[in-house]
């Protein structure tokens, strides 16, 4: 596997996802992650996760070695950041339930930066063209929306304290069953 040749084809696709963004007016920007040489597609969505709150999105490959026969692109959306140290056991507890459901993915609280994330890495070989590469890109990025928004609002609603942290299991059983 030539490595600047899969780096310039992940920088081509990143760039190429950036401009479909920001034809749609979704502000994006491919920048390079500090102190590596992975390129971040960082994306501002606006009422797109959760109905009337923000959420940033970062989409990126993570570096490959020559011998790499797997490359990884990585989905982390932020659905809501700066959460108090007493929310943090609450949202532990609906965001273990909810993994153990979730078809793909996680939720995940990131301490350091006290934010509520979620995070869906996708694995595709490093030999497939441009092309499959991109329409893998597309449909991993989808399939993080998709869950992000299908699930996220379950977890804000615990954090606002309009949900008790177990309930969120009441989503994945059928009716009837708890």
């Amino acid at each position: 596997m030539d490595l600047n040749s899969l780096k310039e084809t992940r920088q081509e696709i990143l760039a190429e996802v950036e401009k479909e963004f920001t034809q749609e007016l979704v502000p994006a920007k491919v920048t390079e992650q500090e102190g590596t040489d992975v390129a971040v597609l960082n994306v501002i969505l606006e009422d797109g996760i959760v109905d009337g709150m923000d959420a940033t999105g970062e989409f990126f490959f993570l570096e490959s070695a020559k011998e790499d026969e797997i490359q990884f692109f990585v989905n982390v959306i932020t659905i809501a950041e700066n959460i108090s140290d007493e929310k943090f056991a609450e949202l532990g507890l609906a965001i273990s339930v909810m993994n153990a459901y979730l078809p793909v993915g996680a939720f995940a609280l990131d301490i350091t930066e006290k934010n509520l994330i979620y995070k869906h890495t996708y694995e595709m070989g490093t030999e497939i063209d441009k092309a499959a590469m991109k329409d893998n890109v597309d449909l991993s990025m989808s399939v993080a929306f998709q869950t992000a928004t299908e699930y996220g609002y379950l977890l804000i609603e615990v954090l606002e304290g309009d949900r008790d942290p177990i309930s969120v299991i009441s989503t994945f059983l059928p009716e009837g069953e708890e």
